[in-house]
């Protein structure tokens, strides 16, 4: 019971704090995922990678995506990671009718909860590094594509790692465009 009401504490510090720092977005994020060198605990060749991505300050985002099974079996197993992003070119968002920087790199953390671990049963399975070198557009464009991200997986049940790999990724946001700042 206790960790469930620090999770919920938590969650709410996170979705909360952008509220009040005036640096909320959210957007709706659509792309590929494909999960390579762990073929023994997941044995799909590609993934519709969908989630929300919210930001949390000017450079600080966390991205929920959930990557659903498309090849060999579609929608036979899922899995969610959760990722803090940080920017390293500049603003990701400037609160404003102002973009941030149109061009920008993301590097970040996380975990990933799925059945991906030897006992076949989902929790938390690996440890996340991720690098995303490209990235066009900002919050308030109201579009942007993240390019080549590359993911460090490291399985927390058989100590092996894995690379995540998407392709592109679109991120549709549906507050904090310039619709929302008069």
């Amino acid at each position: 019971m206790c960790k469930k009401l620090l999770l919920i504490g938590i969650v709410v510090l996170v979705f909360a704090s952008p509220l009040f720092a005036g640096y909320f977005d959210l957007g709706i994020t659509l792309g590929t995922n494909a999960h390579m060198y762990e073929k023994d605990l997941d044995p799909s060749r590609m993934k519709l990678a969908w989630g929300i991505t919210t930001g949390l300050t000017n450079r600080w985002e966390l991205d929920v995506q959930v990557d659903t099974r498309i090849i060999p079996d579609p929608f036979s197993s899922s899995s969610v990671s959760l990722l803090m992003q940080r920017t390293l070119l500049g603003q990701r968002s400037t609160s404003s009718s102002v973009a941030g920087v149109g061009i920008n790199t993301l590097v970040g953390a996380g975990i990933m909860i799925s059945p991906y671990r030897e006992e076949e049963t989902l929790g938390v399975s690996h440890i996340l590094l991720s690098l995303t070198p490209i990235t066009i557009g900002s919050p308030v464009t109201g579009k942007r594509e993240r390019l080549l991200s590359l993911t460090l997986a490291y399985n927390l049940s058989n100590r092996q790692v894995g690379l995540l790999f998407d392709l592109i990724k679109y991120d549709f946001y549906v507050v904090g465009t310039y619709k929302d700042y008069h």
